[in-house]
């Protein structure tokens, strides 16, 4: 059986995961963790087919080498057990936001170059014209939709 792609947000997702990891990681770890958070059913060669989630995957167990497996963090510690709860949901929405942020950053500088390349090639400028009123018109319909089922 053949798995699904995993969309950019499953893959943000799993970055933040990972990012935000804690004591040993494995792949195998990180499937059972990805299945248990995000309900997606994946493998770790699925997994590895996506450089940023592989690219992410390395520099945690880079990060991770020679730190104990044991979560030493005396503050969360001190918590009740809601607010362990609590704190790590904020640090994985942090961790998340720092992803989304990055992802952002590079699709900002992968527009700007193609504006700038638009700007001396009418042809690249209509085909981005085209796009933005499908855009446009496919969140116009988007908002119908949404308001039909209020």
């Amino acid at each position: 059986m053949a798995l699904k792609s995993l969309d950019v947000e499953q893959q943000i997702s799993i970055q933040t995961l990972i990012r935000s990891w804690e004591g040993k990681l494995t792949w195998d770890l990180l499937v059972t963790k990805i299945e248990a958070n995000y309900a997606i059913s994946t493998t770790r060669q699925t997994l590895y087919k996506y450089k940023n989630i592989t690219k992410e995957y390395k520099e945690k167990k880079r990060f991770l080498q020679g730190k104990p497996v044991a979560n030493t963090n005396t503050e969360l510690i001190t918590y009740l057990e809601k607010d362990i709860d609590m704190a790590q949901k904020i640090i994985l929405l942090e961790t998340n936001l720092k992803v989304i942020q990055e992802e952002i950053g590079y699709l900002q500088a992968f527009i700007s170059k193609l504006s700038s390349i638009a700007q001396i090639n009418p042809i690249v400028m209509n085909i981005f014209q085209q796009a933005l009123n499908d855009i446009q018109a496919n969140a116009q319909n988007q908002g119908e939709h949404h308001s039909k089922h209020d």
